[in-house]
């Protein structure tokens, strides 16, 4: 006790009190900051949650059901695991580009426009994912169209990357615009916005398919990797997937009447069969 006291004593106040007082401020200063950092992110992260945007990776099976007065039913369903774009791309190089191309998406364009090396290796990535996770399927194979898409916070509800997979003779009826208005139904009334996706990319399949048949005879050549500078973003693909769902409620029909003008206001020329 009488050291302690020796010590205390013997201390110089004029220098030990600003030190302990600028240690002390410095301190709390700095957890202040932090606490503020992480209650901004945090209610970032929840303004993100409710406004609808989500780092989700969702991949979905698309398919025609008949019905019977001859139109037909439109379906679509979860398949595979639910994963992130942090967890399906270990390259923070590839997340950066995948969140710049959702930004840019449309409804009008709903397909990430990958371009160049590194769009060629986003795309590359998913559908590898995708293609490893139904080759543990039991189900027969059998050829799926495969396409990248975020689409319009304008139309949904949630904003995410969704690899939509469609078999081609059904992605081929959607080219038709006057088929899509008068056949398809859907189980609820907002799925209007995934007939118009689809009407969409039947449009860029189809352009593809010719683009592609022009540069097959002009080339046999093997393009390389580093420069592929445009590459089909509606792949084909074999895989085993559970195809005998059915619709879980009646099917709507979509009164366009109520979606057109929202429709061309965003760039789509659509109009109703006379």
């Amino acid at each position: 006790m009488i050291a302690f006291w020796d010590w205390f004593t013997s201390l110089d106040w004029s220098l030990f009190l600003p030190e302990l007082l600028g240690k002390a401020a410095g301190f709390f200063l700095g957890f202040a900051v932090s606490w503020y950092l992480l209650f901004r992110r945090k209610l970032k992260e929840i303004q993100r949650f409710q406004e609808g945007d989500s780092d989700d990776v969702l991949f979905q099976m698309h398919k025609l059901v008949p019905l019977a007065d001859g139109d037909v039913g439109l379906l679509f369903r979860n398949i595979g695991p639910r994963t992130t774009v942090n967890q399906l791309y270990d390259n923070p190089a590839a997340r950066d580009i995948v969140t710049d191309l959702n930004k840019k998406t449309t409804l009008a364009n709903p397909i990430l426009a990958t371009e160049g090396t590194g769009g060629f290796e986003v795309l590359n990535i998913a559908f590898g994912f995708i293609a490893g996770t139904l080759a543990l399927t039991p189900f027969p194979r059998q050829t799926w169209l495969f396409a990248m898409t975020c689409e319009d916070r304008q139309a949904v509800r949630k904003q995410c990357v969704r690899c939509f997979l469609i078999q081609p003779e059904d992605l081929q009826c959607f080219a038709d615009w006057t088929w899509c208005s008068t056949k398809v139904r859907v189980e609820r009334p907002y799925h209007w916005f995934r007939i118009v996706a689809l009407h969409r990319i039947a449009l860029e399949w189809k352009r593809e398919q010719e683009t592609t048949a022009i540069a097959d005879r002009q080339s046999s050549a093997m393009p390389l990797v580093d420069k592929q500078v445009q590459h089909p973003r509606v792949r084909k693909l074999s895989a085993g997937i559970y195809s005998d769902e059915t619709l879980i409620d009646t099917p709507v029909k979509i009164e366009w009447s109520e979606h057109l003008k929202h429709l061309r206001e965003m760039g789509m020329k659509l109009d109703l069969p006379e």
